[in-house]
């Protein structure tokens, strides 16, 4: 068969596989899906309060605290097989259970927990350490290369408090906040953190109960996949933990039509588009990245104009806290200034762009 033959039936084949992806998609929106009825129960649902003066907030221990941070000895409980990181879980010496992450994700996530509470967000304490010994440790079935008899490396812990009742999903695009631009502000800390993993199952309703009653936190309690490069299959590659690649891309791409355009995009693309076979992946990546690339332009430059009042200290002790060298610590806070100088110069651009159309 000559190219153009077999270009012909390529282009053939991903049309049938689109038709039928379609079709298929069209019968999970239609009824004879089932969804999952939301069991959250009514508390004062919050997404966002204001962090007050964002220079005086203290990045080393982020929403935890010197205080309620674990307390040595730590004794294994079990392994955890959820996700795609090994995890297991720990009881301190104040009787406080901990889930304990090993990986890359140990670090990343250690920091984009504390710059998503230093602009106002929910966030979930997580501590790390560079070592650690666990009393009782069992071998895991993941994450081997990271124990050494009863001590773990890079070991972020995240506490399950008696007073937190872990709640439902939510996503990005049904949830009480739709349009506003707490959530807008939200989804560009996704992007200004290159965060691929941005799907339902890593948000959580944190049902938190107080002697004022109970709120329901909107939280994302899986900030993981973060600090690499976004990417879809396919496309650009998707990395965590990767200073190198942070650093290559941009912020801001261009403005348009009173949104921002980020550089940011993990749709299958080029030979990836043959997910397109397996509906449920090739749509899930679409919404995905639909879900938190539509932002007004006006609620980025109100996120940006938190972001910018944190300072380089504030910045570096966030990294600090995650074990992160001198040099890596550096190249990082270099990137993360100049990707928020990119949300603070939108207006800029959208007079640029303006102008660019009058001349046209």
């Amino acid at each position: 068969m000559n190219p153009i033959g077999r270009m012909r039936w390529l282009v053939v084949l991903i049309t049938m596989a689109l038709a039928i992806a379609l079709s298929l998609q069209g019968l999970s929106t239609t009824g004879y899906a089932k969804k999952k009825k939301d069991k959250t129960r009514s508390g004062t649902r919050v997404l966002w309060r204001d962090p007050g003066n964002i220079r005086e907030r203290d990045l080393y221990h982020g929403p935890g605290s010197s205080e309620l941070a674990p307390k040595p000895p730590f004794h294994f409980l079990k392994e955890d097989l959820e996700g795609g990181m090994p995890k297991f879980d720990v009881k301190d010496a104040a009787g406080v259970k901990w889930r304990v992450k090993l990986g890359p994700e140990a670090q990343t996530e250690t920091v984009a927990n504390r710059l998503i509470w230093a602009v106002g967000y929910n966030a979930q304490e997580a501590y790390y350490f560079d070592r650690v010994h666990i009393d009782g440790m069992q071998p895991l079935s993941r994450g081997k290369q990271y124990v050494t008899g009863e001590y773990v490396r890079g070991a972020r812990f995240e506490p399950r408090r008696k007073d937190v009742e872990r709640g439902e999903h939510w996503g990005w695009k049904k949830n009480p906040f739709k349009n506003t631009r707490e959530l807008d502000g939200l989804k560009t800390m996704m992007v200004l953190l290159n965060n691929w993993d941005v799907f339902k199952k890593n948000n959580r309703v944190l049902r938190v109960k107080g002697e004022s009653g109970t709120e329901d936190r909107y939280t994302v309690t899986d900030l993981g996949a973060t600090f690499g490069s976004a990417g879809g299959f396919g496309g650009r590659r998707r990395t965590k933990n990767n200073l190198r690649d942070f650093e290559r891309y941009r912020m801001v791409r261009k403005v348009e039509d009173g949104k921002v355009k980020f550089d940011y995009d993990i749709r299958p693309k080029g030979l990836g588009l043959v997910t397109m076979a397996y509906p449920p992946y090739f749509f899930r990546q679409q919404k995905a990245n639909s879900a938190v690339t539509k932002v007004r332009t006006d609620h980025a430059l109100w996120i940006g104009s938190l972001l910018g009042q944190l300072s380089d200290d504030q910045l570096r002790d966030s990294f600090r806290a995650a074990g992160y060298d001198r040099a890596t610590t550096e190249g990082y806070v270099r990137t993360l200034r100049r990707r928020i100088n990119e949300l603070n110069q939108i207006e800029q651009s959208q007079i640029a762009s303006r102008q660019r159309r009058i001349q046209k």
